[in-house]
């Protein structure tokens, strides 16, 4: 490692004079020529100032020192001791700050060479030099190599033109120090410690407005021959200073083991008698509960319902299916969501500690979930088991038989007031034919009178209008009676009990007439209805009151696919292929994507759920036609509409 005597003696290179003086004005170091010429040979290491200079010099040196002291740099002061014959000498001092408060370092030549050297220069190589004491001083203060790296860019960048905006970046052995610089320009200086390349420094400034001086790059080669020199020796002492100490670690750590070694094998000695009976019960203890694991995990698997143990963070610990992983949330497992559940009661069984029955609904699955908690040693709630119970199907026939009542109480009702509308209507039918012949043979006598009162007004309207009109109004209301005669017909009969039996003449026309009448109020809302019946349909034997059911329910779910904001067309048609009867039922509407049309016909699944929809009338249909020995196809794309085809061989 450098000394500082060696520092001095490169700092000598450059100057006649080196004079260095501690905080306290005492005497650290005087180069040989400056105690031969200026002290005489005298011993003046570790003397006061005050000592050594007359009154002016003294003052001329504080004043210097103060203002180095202040970050001002290379200052004049002239020198001259209290002998008689002292020549005076002019010299500049500087401040280098150290571990110990810091130095004053005086230079300084024979005769005015000082002068004639440029005095930037000067101040330069002064403050190079400056550099080098700091950092050397630095390296023999700092007590570990982390520690130098750390705290070395202060020293360093004292020796720049511009300290304060010179940086100092280190990477010694993969540990990079202080702040890397941003621009371009920078100077750098490899470690090699051992012939290897153990690291680098690089020197520069905030920005590339300021130049780096050759002065700045030989001082750093410098800095970094002294250091490699120095790191070398310092990793070496601290390795052997780390081995001796594992060393005295690994003898005293030895003899304790020793001495537990001899304690523990007395005791193995007794125990291993004992450890072989434990042994032999631990094994048949083991054997037990791995055919008692066995058995549980296949019980549990085994268990028809799904079955979760979750903690209060809604995590799963464990299930009976494999498809269910643990660490999964439960509402992500289950039912396929980003968050818990709205309805979740796991809070409410974690404070009050009870077993808790919920029915919620999934998309369109019921599902039946018992949640119970589940106890720590300490009675705390630290999870739930909850059994999930998949009970759509119950759910379903709930609907069916809360619909099938509906229905019933709906024919009764439909039955009663066909009865109720009948009667009176029946009295309309026979008195409009008397009104229409009274008429006719009032007519003629009121024509006679007209001609004699061309003014004449009936009903305040013009006896010509009314007398051309009159009969008209009376064949309309005579026709509006025969149709509410042929609504409650339909009516009553829609809602007449089915017996099931296929035992008609079906004339699948006049049915989609009589269905026409039924749903004209619901269609005529949303959609004009066009139908194209072929003559030569042939009659085939089934069950009237259930086609009529099929014919219904094709037509209300095309009205109710047509879009609010648009006026729908349904046409139904009927032609025979051969000996095949096809009936098409085709709309306008909305239409059904392919998702959709692969789950019309099964049990329960509707578009409608929000609008009453059990999704059971295709299902119905369907099951209704096959029992015809037909079959029912659907042809639909979204946006243009969807085209049922009913065929059925006669």
């Amino acid at each position: 490692m450098i000394s500082l005597r060696d520092l001095y003696s490169l700092i000598e290179n450059t100057f006649d004079f080196l004079l260095v003086i501690d905080n306290n004005e005492k005497i650290n170091y005087v180069s040989p020529l400056m105690g031969k010429v200026c002290f005489e040979n005298s011993n003046v290491l570790g003397k006061q100032l005050i000592d050594l200079l007359d009154k002016n010099s003294l003052k001329s040196f504080r004043h210097a020192m103060n203002k180095v002291s202040q970050n001002h740099r290379g200052v004049l002061v002239t020198f001259s001791t209290e002998t008689a014959d002292s020549i005076p000498i002019t010299m500049k001092v500087t401040f280098t700050k150290s571990e110990t408060g810091g130095v004053f370092l005086v230079f300084g030549e024979q005769a005015d060479s000082l002068q004639r050297i440029e005095n930037w220069e000067k101040d330069e190589r002064i403050k190079e030099l400056s550099c080098l004491y700091a950092v050397a001083e630095w390296i023999e203060a700092s007590t570990t190599i982390k520690d130098f790296f750390t705290k070395l860019p202060p020293y360093l960048t004292e020796g720049m033109q511009y300290p304060e905006e010179a940086t100092v970046y280190s990477i010694y052995q993969g540990i990079q120090y202080g702040q890397r610089p941003v621009t371009s320009k920078f100077i750098k200086v490899r470690l090699y410690i051992g012939g290897q390349i153990k690291g680098h420094i690089q020197v520069g400034y905030i920005n590339d407005k300021k130049d780096l001086l050759p002065e700045e790059s030989k001082m750093l080669k410098q800095i970094g021959r002294m250091l490699s020199l120095a790191l070398e020796k310092k990793e070496l002492s601290e390795k052997v200073s780390l081995k001796q100490n594992q060393q005295e670690e690994y003898i005293i750590h030895l003899k304790e083991l020793e001495t537990e070694i001899a304690k523990r094998e007395s005791e193995l000695v007794s125990q291993k008698t004992r450890l072989k009976t434990v042994n032999s019960y631990l094994t048949r203890v083991n054997e037990t509960m791995q055919e008692s694991g066995r058995k549980f995990d296949d019980m549990f698997k085994a268990i028809p319902d799904r079955v979760l143990m979750i903690d209060l963070n809604w995590n799963v610990i464990m299930s009976n299916r494999d498809d269910i992983i643990p660490g999964d949330k439960c509402f992500q497992a289950c039912f396929n969501r980003n968050t818990f559940c709205t309805d979740c009661q796991l809070s409410k069984i974690a404070k009050e500690k009870i077993p808790i029955s919920v029915t919620i609904k999934d998309d369109q699955k019921y599902w039946e979930i018992h949640a119970l908690p589940v106890f720590n040693k300490n009675e705390k709630v630290e999870g739930i088991m909850e059994f999930y119970k998949d009970v759509t199907l119950e759910k379903t026939y709930e609907q069916q038989i809360h619909q099938a009542d509906k229905l019933a109480s709906l024919g009764e009702l439909v039955s009663g007031i066909g009865h109720e509308i009948n009667n009176p209507n029946q009295f309309i039918r026979g008195n409009i034919n008397i009104v229409k012949q009274a008429f006719e043979d009032l007519l003629p006598i009121v024509d006679e009178y007209q001609k004699k009162h061309p003014d004449l007004k009936i009903a305040r309207l013009k006896y010509a209008f009314f007398r051309k009109h009159i009969l008209d109004l009376v064949d309309d209301m005579n026709q509006g009676t025969e149709r509410i005669k042929k609504i409650v017909e339909g009516l009553r009969g829609f809602a007449r009990k089915d017996d099931g039996l296929l035992n008609d003449i079906v004339n699948i026309n006049a049915l989609i007439l009589t269905t026409k009448r039924l749903v004209k109020n619901e269609v005529y809302k949303s959609a004009h209805m066009d139908l194209k019946l072929s003559d030569g349909i042939k009659l085939f034997p089934g069950n009237s009151q259930k086609m009529e059911q099929v014919l219904v329910n094709l037509i209300v779910n095309a009205a109710q696919s047509i879009p609010d904001h648009k006026k729908g067309q349904i046409t139904v048609s009927t032609l025979m292929e051969g000996e095949t009867l096809v009936v098409i039922v085709e709309d306008n509407g909305k239409g059904m994507n392919e998702e959709t049309k692969k789950q019309i016909f099964d049990p329960f699944f509707t578009t409608k759920r929000g609008k009453g929809g059990t999704g059971l009338g295709l299902s119905i249909a369907y099951r209704i036609i096959e029992e015809h020995g037909g079959y029912i196809s659907v042809f639909s794309e979204s946006g243009k509409g969807t085209k049922f085809t009913i065929k059925i061989p006669i």
